[in-house]
């Protein structure tokens, strides 16, 4: 291994960034560079390799009780997170520069814009990774800048100016946490402050692909140099490049992975529709039963995953009721899922990885976000890449069955799903063409390891 061939990568501790930065780092890994990546955790271990020999894993603490949900105190666990990294962050760089490969630079996640200086500090070049899309990063951009009102309520519909390169957007594309500031106050403040040193930043990435987001990224090129690595999804599922990248490597659940595929294997091509909210979203109960109600009443077969903490919003007679049409799992193995033949429809909350996994994978969707950035991609997903349809909601938020009914009927059945269907399969060849030799984010992946060596 060449003299500095080594970068330490941290990201924010959920899920939905832990993934595409550990992803990251398998790709780096196959271009003969190491990487060190800082995990901030409940249950502390010592250091220890992955299957991939370039890639070391360097638990810290987080400070938070062992298995307890994040959600409950949003604000005390990102406090907790950010003392433990400040606390350890430092002494482990020092450490790491005595080593005979020492790091040259710090691949952080934008959610913790501060850790540039650290870097700059130790003598590290500051690498801000962006987990989000460039259509989202814009947006936090200008309400940093104050160059935008902020709507009162998502749920309005009055249409704001457009941003450079975007479609009109009404209060409801928004990322939820500019209409909803006093809900998540400190959570706006970070969202919106990841931009605020981004002319500083010495390295740009982003878990997007270039043909994804074409028009807005000339813009964004213009202000800024952007490498643009995605997606994140696992090579098996896409160029099959690199052999041992089956999966994620991470996951905060264990999936029923038999139990979906054979249920999957005896249901007829396109014929099945698959639900998922992501790690980190709660729908309320009633929310719950209509939206159960709505896809007994679509006629389609079902594959749910439904948290444990979930499942009591389930009555046991409705389980019984649906009986083969449906099947109930506290976690899937989504990648397979939505490679497998079966699966015609991805009804979803529009988290970014998801929306690339659909996007990368020829899924039409079901978007039905609720909060983060969710919006935004659910306005791109049906807009822009018209791959799916979103589902109207009231005006306090709610969704009624037969607004379930009319999407699955729309994506499964009717002749503008068949041009989901086909613009959904030109999204996977594109990205596709992205991450192999040669493509638009192989090449930045390659740019980005040239700097090192």
């Amino acid at each position: 291994m060449i003299h500095g061939s080594h970068v330490i990568v941290l990201p924010f501790p959920v899920q939905g960034h832990l993934t595409p930065m550990f992803q990251f780092c398998k790709r780096l890994a196959s271009k003969g560079l190491t990487s060190t990546l800082v995990l901030v955790s409940d249950k502390p271990s010592p250091p220890y390799k992955t299957e991939n020999d370039s890639i070391s894993v360097f638990p810290i603490p987080s400070g938070s009780q062992e298995g307890k949900d994040p959600l409950q105190d949003l604000d005390d666990y990102i406090d907790r997170v950010y003392t433990s990294i400040k606390n350890h962050l430092p002494e482990l760089i020092q450490d790491m520069k005595l080593l005979e490969n020492p790091p040259r630079a710090l691949v952080y996640d934008s959610t913790l814009p501060w850790l540039l200086d650290v870097a700059h500090d130790h003598g590290l070049r500051g690498a801000a990774f962006f987990t989000q899309p460039w259509l989202v990063s814009v947006i936090y951009y200008h309400a940093h800048k104050g160059s935008f009102s902020v709507p009162s309520s998502k749920h309005g519909h009055s249409t704001l100016a457009s941003f450079p390169a975007f479609p009109m957007l009404s209060a409801n594309d928004l990322p939820s946490y500019l209409c909803e500031s006093s809900s998540y106050p400190k959570i706006l403040r970070i969202v919106t402050e990841q931009l605020s040193n981004i002319d500083r930043v010495d390295i740009l990435v982003c878990n997007t692909f270039d043909n994804l987001e074409e028009k807005l990224l000339k813009w964004v090129k213009r202000m800024w140099s952007v490498l643009n690595i995605g997606p994140t999804v696992p090579s098996m599922y896409l160029d099959k490049r690199l052999s041992e990248d089956k999966n994620y490597g991470f996951s905060l659940f264990t999936a029923k992975s038999a139990e979906c595929m054979e249920w999957l294997n005896s249901k007829q091509p396109n014929s099945v529709v698959y639900v998922s909210f992501g790690s980190l979203v709660i729908l309320k109960d009633d929310q719950m039963m209509e939206l159960a109600e709505g896809l007994k009443q679509s006629g389609c077969f079902f594959l749910w995953v439904v948290r444990e903490t979930e499942m009591n919003k389930i009555p046991i007679s409705y389980v019984e009721e649906i009986g083969e049409k449906g099947l109930f799992v506290s976690w899937s193995p989504q990648l397979e899922v939505l490679a497998h033949e079966s699966v015609g429809c991805f009804l979803t909350h529009c988290g970014w990885n998801s929306t690339l996994e659909g996007l990368s994978l020829g899924v039409p969707m079901i978007g039905m976000p609720h909060w983060t950035d969710q919006p935004t991609n659910a306005k791109f997903m049906e807009d822009v890449w018209k791959v799916g349809v979103r589902v109207k909601a009231e005006a306090d938020g709610f969704v009624r069955r037969d607004e379930i009914v009319r999407c699955v009927g729309e994506v499964m059945g009717e002749e503008k799903g068949k041009e989901m269907r086909r613009n959904a399969e030109k999204w996977k060849v594109l990205a596709l063409e992205a991450v192999s030799e040669g493509g638009s984010s192989d090449k930045s992946i390659d740019e980005f390891v040239s700097m090192f060596y």
